[in-house]
């Protein structure tokens, strides 16, 4: 019976979730090596999000999705909007693998539209159309793992930072004195106006431990404030690297200049994608293909909206 037993409890701690999901090495936990794992796809997830939300496609057909062509522009660097020529009109946005040679212009003229389902049908420019993220076509997620890197490595030493400002203090004294330490301490941690004390108090003595780290908290803000912005113009996305009252209009403009370019990079490759998409399939599609940059319109009309009535109902 206890052999039995003993063989139901082993297979109920096998069986048993691990700390709540997190993972085990080696049959036992490591907790930093889980937290700055979940740190950095923390950073990883957080600036896809930004990268994938940057562009709105618009009047792209209801078969195709979006989000997913955005996410393996972001991942992938190419995909492709394209029909299976025996469904002519059916259009599908879905990872592309090119094939065959490029011609003078670095261009392949027939490839595959891929999925991870098993999803593979043969594509050229009489049935779809390339798009590429950028210019260059190097996905950015290369360079997303890179800051979600450089992000990590700095809310670590933070953390380590801090732990080194975490300096305890020592009580130390005869054994008889042990409850007047505690009584004492009590005391000090409690925010006591004042401390009662008996004769022998001089027996207890102190000692705070020193690491002689200095608190790096304002300049590793300002690390991770950098490393953000180098984000965001690799993005495309509009920041001043640092602010300064005596900064003219055409100085903050040529700040911007290089943020724009990168931005145009990538919204003139999917508009020369939409526009073969126009040119080529036109009778297929209900409405032009546009893309343009996102921005909440619908929110901004709600708010003007509003404020409109209550602007009128402020005068009645």
């Amino acid at each position: 019976m206890s052999r039995r037993g003993g063989k139901k409890r082993s297979e109920q701690k096998r069986n048993a979730p691990s700390c709540y999901g997190m993972k085990r090495r080696n049959g036992m936990h490591w907790e930093s090596a889980d937290i700055n794992e979940s740190l950095y796809w923390y950073y990883v997830n957080i600036i896809s999000q930004i990268a994938m939300e940057r562009f709105r496609w618009l009047n792209l057909p209801h078969t195709c999705d979006e989000r997913y062509l955005e996410w393996t522009l972001c991942y992938e660097g190419v995909a492709t909007i394209a029909f299976p020529k025996k469904q002519k009109g059916t259009f599908y946005s879905t990872k592309a693998v090119t094939q065959g040679q490029i011609n003078v212009y670095d261009n392949p003229s027939k490839w595959r539209s891929f999925g991870n389902n098993g999803w593979n049908f043969y594509c050229d420019n009489t049935n779809g159309v390339l798009i590429y993220d950028n210019v260059t076509r190097f996905p950015i997620m290369e360079g997303i793992q890179l800051y979600a890197n450089e992000l990590t490595h700095i809310r670590i030493t933070k953390r380590m930072n801090r732990m080194h400002q975490q300096v305890p203090w020592i009580l130390k004294g005869p054994q008889e004195k042990r409850q007047d330490m505690a009584n004492l301490y009590k005391q000090v941690a409690g925010g006591e106006p004042a401390i009662l004390a008996t004769n022998g108090i001089e027996q207890i003595d102190y000692e705070a431990l020193q690491t002689g780290v200095p608190y790096l908290g304002e300049e590793l803000a300002e690390d991770e404030t950098s490393v953000w912005n180098r984000i965001y113009t690799m993005l495309g996305i509009e920041n001043l690297p640092f602010k300064s009252e005596r900064q003219t209009e055409d100085e903050i403009r040529a700040q911007k200049s290089p943020t724009s370019l990168i931005l145009m990079a990538s919204l003139n490759e999917r508009r020369k994608a939409a526009d073969k998409l126009n040119r080529r399939f036109g009778q297929y599609l209900e409405k032009p293909i546009e893309v343009v940059l996102r921005q909440d319109n619908q929110s901004e009309n709600w708010n003007f909206e509003h404020n409109i009535n209550s602007q009128l109902r402020a005068v009645k």
